[in-house]
């Protein structure tokens, strides 16, 4: 036997005993996300109290543990400002926190793995392939390894464009900085910026910063399985020389349905902001017409769940409040930086009430495709929990936060749990158990609220197969 595969084997046995492999034997994806997600804000919260990470005094502990939840769960709302409290290193810690929740800590554990052993084994590869919202394990290490290089690359692009209007503004050093934190943060839809309390107002006229973040939410909010497709299916028509306009022929329904609804959605949102708000003399009113648009353009893509603004959110009309809570719980779509119910959730349940109105048929068809009764079944239960949640977090704001607008209470809750990240104004100013309450809404809309019951339910439920009669009930 060689020396090779004695060490190997050596390695994988010392592994099977490791605490980290006793942890994936025993706990499902949906426990080990929420465990994950759980120690990494935990450890933020502790590194943002140290006197080494900020400019004076430290917050208090329930301040600090309120943004690293929000930079984990790339929401973007804050009790302070990052600029006043924390200095370089406590803004690289939240470069951390922030690309740990955009990429998800699975990830993170699971490329130490193969860099400490050559191989995954098969129950780890399964673990890793729910929680990273893969179908299949198949060759998952090298999606892994795509999704680390996909995100450095559209990082560093949006760095490399920021830089040039940045350190125009804030001299080499600090511009190169808040480059590389805004990148980050724009492309894991955190929502967070280094500039001051008025996240990017002041570059609500500036092309090159508003497209940039603009193109890093949107990329970010694909999903790591459309870029993959989108790559590998042009690469592979540019090889075999086929006619570009079979592209489209051949792409998938999942990765069509995610960029038709997307597309739609930042379509409508730019018209309802506009519409909603140029008579508003505090937002766009007294823009000019172009620059108008290209801010109506930025808050619709923020809505994507990505927490910038280019406008003060809380001087928007009530209309186009109520009309942002509608798409900030659509949010982004599956397997990427963006929260919320997903695009693809939405469009399920759109074709399903299209076709029961009409009575043409009994099940969803998107793009000739039938969507099985278990996809509709878990598309009405998001819908349900996610409202469900955020009637009971309103109670509950509305209980603690008494003197507070309720519309402005609605719009907090809807922001944390779809990962959002901007507000009416009111972050700053909740009591402690207001911000307990964004705190948790935050958590359950990153990990989503079916990860967070599977981790509760158990582990070997017996499925009931008895059979009774049906009963006659009158609905409507």
């Amino acid at each position: 036997m060689s020396t090779g595969r004695v060490s190997h084997e050596h390695l994988v046995k010392k592994a099977k005993h490791s605490g980290l492999m006793k942890l994936l034997q025993k706990k499902g994806p949906a426990n080990l996300l929420a465990v994950a997600f759980f120690i990494v804000i935990v450890t933020g919260s502790i590194l943002l109290s140290l006197p080494f990470t900020n400019i004076g005094k430290p917050a208090p502990y329930l301040d600090n543990l309120f943004v690293s939840a929000s930079a984990v769960c790339v929401t973007g709302l804050s009790t302070l400002t990052v600029r006043t409290q924390y200095n370089i290193w406590g803004k690289i810690v939240m470069i951390f926190l922030m690309q740990a929740g955009g990429l998800g800590p699975m990830t993170i554990i699971a490329m130490f793995i193969t860099s400490y052993r050559q191989r995954m084994m098969t129950s780890e590869k399964k673990l890793f392939a729910a929680a990273t919202g893969k179908t299949n394990i198949y060759q998952l290490t090298r999606y892994i390894k795509r999704i680390i290089l996909f995100t450095l690359m559209f990082e560093l692009i949006g760095f490399g464009l920021l830089s040039l209007r940045l350190i125009e503004d804030y001299g080499p050093q600090e511009g190169l900085f808040n480059a590389l934190f805004l990148s980050v943060s724009a492309f894991t839809n955190a929502g967070f910026d280094p500039l001051g309390a008025d996240s990017l107002i002041k570059y609500a006229a500036d092309p090159l910063v508003s497209f940039t973040v603009m193109m890093l939410i949107v990329v970010g909010g694909l999903g790591f399985m459309v870029w993959f497709e989108l790559h590998d299916n042009l690469w592979k028509r540019l090889r075999e020389k086929h006619v570009f306009r079979r592209y489209w022929k051949l792409t998938s329904v999942h990765v069509k349905t995610v960029l038709i609804s997307t597309m739609w959605l930042l379509i409508t949102g730019t018209v309802f902001f506009y519409l909603c708000e140029v008579n508003n003399m505090r937002t766009i009113g007294a823009m000019p017409g172009a620059e108008a648009v290209l801010v109506s353009m930025f808050q619709s893509v923020t809505l994507r769940t990505a927490g910038f603004a280019t406008v003060t959110i809380g001087y928007c009309t009530r209309p186009m409040l109520l009309i942002m809570c509608v798409f900030m719980l659509i949010g982004g779509s599956p397997g990427g930086t963006a929260g919320g119910m997903k695009t693809t959730t939405a469009v399920v349940l759109y074709k399903s009430a299209m076709n029961t109105l009409k009575n043409a048929r009994d099940d969803a068809v998107i793009k000739k495709h039938i969507i099985s009764s278990e996809m509709l079944k878990q598309a009405f239960m998001i819908l349900f929990l996610y409202l469900g949640t955020v009637f009971v977090a309103i109670l509950m704001l509305a209980a603690f936060e008494p003197f507070k607008d309720v519309l402005s209470l609605v719009f907090e809750a809807v922001s944390a749990i779809a990962t959002v990240g901007i507000s009416a104004g009111i972050t700053a100013s909740l009591s402690v158990p207001g911000k307990i309450i964004i705190i948790i809404l935050m958590y359950i809309g990153r990990l989503g609220p079916l990860s967070i019951i599977q981790a509760f339910q158990k582990e070997k439920a017996v499925r009931s197969h008895v059979e009774y009669p049906k009963a006659h009930i009158i609905i409507g």
